[in-house]
């Protein structure tokens, strides 16, 4: 009876730390790839607004060339 109190108790500590590393190793797998995915999601936002920004100073480029021309005649 006490060797089964025994294995029992070991099977349970072993148990826990075989789960423990396999939340370590496995479980934190998700954590980094949802970091990872917003920060992929912010500089997506920041290419955006990029491209935006020199479309913008594009456009009033072009608009402030037509008004030097019209200025000009």
């Amino acid at each position: 009876m006490l060797y089964l109190l025994f294995g029992t108790l070991v099977g349970i500590i072993l148990g826990l730390n075989i789960a423990f590393l396999y939340y370590r190793l496995f479980g934190s797998r998700g954590k980094v790839e949802q970091k990872l995915r917003a920060e992929i999601r912010e500089l997506e936002k920041r290419l955006r607004q990029k491209d935006e920004y020199i479309a913008r100073a594009i456009r009033s480029f072009k608009e402030e060339n037509e008004q030097r021309k019209e200025l000009a005649e």
